[in-house]
């Protein structure tokens, strides 16, 4: 009598990297090498509620987890993630994060006696390294830490899956990307609306044109912006993640903050310029891309028109 075939558990991964988008597109990278250590795996990505729709859209994730980041003195909600991440039974956890919040996670699920972990909890199975060495990149930092859990490097990922139609949107033959949006709240990461103005001028004089991308957010920045250059063609609120990689692959070149959209345009592999305010570890958050660079201002509101258009001016002519 021939014996059933032997049933083998499919291995579960878990991932954890909350936000913001910029976050998520240095860990690119990071995610391509951990689908290719586990091909026949389950992965899941946990993150935060604005990204879930985005992480959904990765190649490199079967499912996706939300972490409301509810206090932990909101007991009904904690018990809620931490019953969830527990029916999902993960073997291994690749913690991104590594912050005071995966910790208590991390003991939840039973700290040393539970799946094996990579990141920062104390007695974790493949600890990262801390601190990461001087002059780092962030997807350095990732890549070190998978290093250590035994994930070995890979090619760079295949970023084709962020692409969509641009409906209803005409573009200049040749034209500069303009991403003068920051983080509510952080205005001190936005070069001000009038040099970004005085930027796509420059750029009109020179037989160039500008487009302007941002969330509803960004709208009160991108209207100042277009009333005093109105050549410009705003794209505000008027393009989702896939769009944005559209617009940003058919540019010369980009030029943006500190945020989501100017990394994004990093990846897909527009020649980009990233301005950074005077508070940021500049090497450790700028884009990975060899074709990106960065400027600082300090303060960043304070960074000259002609210092930006000289760096551009190099880019474009490369």
């Amino acid at each position: 009598m021939t014996k059933p075939p032997v049933k083998t558990e499919r291995e579960r991964i878990l991932v954890i990297r909350l936000g913001a988008l910029g976050d998520l597109v240095l860990c690119f990278q990071g995610f391509e090498e951990i689908r290719q250590h586990h091909q026949t795996a389950e992965i899941a990505l946990l993150t935060m509620p604005a990204y879930a729709t985005f992480g959904r859209m990765m190649p490199w994730f079967d499912t996706v987890f939300v972490d409301e980041r509810a206090p932990v003195s909101d007991t009904a909600r904690w018990r809620q993630l931490l019953n969830t991440i527990r029916d999902y039974h993960p073997h291994r956890v690749y913690d991104l994060q590594g912050k005071l919040r995966q910790t208590l996670l991390y003991m939840g699920l039973g700290g040393p006696f539970g799946p094996e972990w990579s990141g920062a909890a104390p007695f974790c199975s493949h600890p990262r390294r801390w601190p990461p060495t001087p002059n780092m990149n962030y997807t350095d930092f990732v890549e070190a830490q998978l290093r250590r859990a035994g994930v070995p490097a890979a090619i760079e990922p295949d970023l084709s899956w962020l692409d969509a139609p641009l409906e209803n949107i005409t573009l200049p033959e040749s034209y500069v990307l303009l991403v003068p949006g920051c983080s509510p709240g952080r205005e001190y990461k936005r070069w001000p609306p009038q040099a970004y103005a005085d930027l796509a001028q420059r750029l009109h004089a020179q037989g160039v044109g500008a487009v302007a991308v941002g969330t509803k957010a960004d709208r009160a920045a991108i209207q100042a912006l277009c009333a005093a250059a109105p050549t410009v063609v705003d794209l505000c609120a008027r393009t989702d993640l896939k769009q944005l990689a559209r617009v940003s692959r058919g540019a010369r070149a980009v030029i943006g903050n500190n945020s989501g959209p100017t990394h994004m345009a990093a990846a897909v592999g527009a020649p980009t310029i990233m301005l950074m305010d005077e508070t940021a570890a500049t090497v450790w958050s700028c884009p990975a891309a060899k074709n990106s660079r960065w400027i600082q201002g300090n303060p960043l509101s304070q960074l000259s028109v002609d210092e930006v258009f000289v760096t551009l001016l190099q880019m474009l002519n490369q």
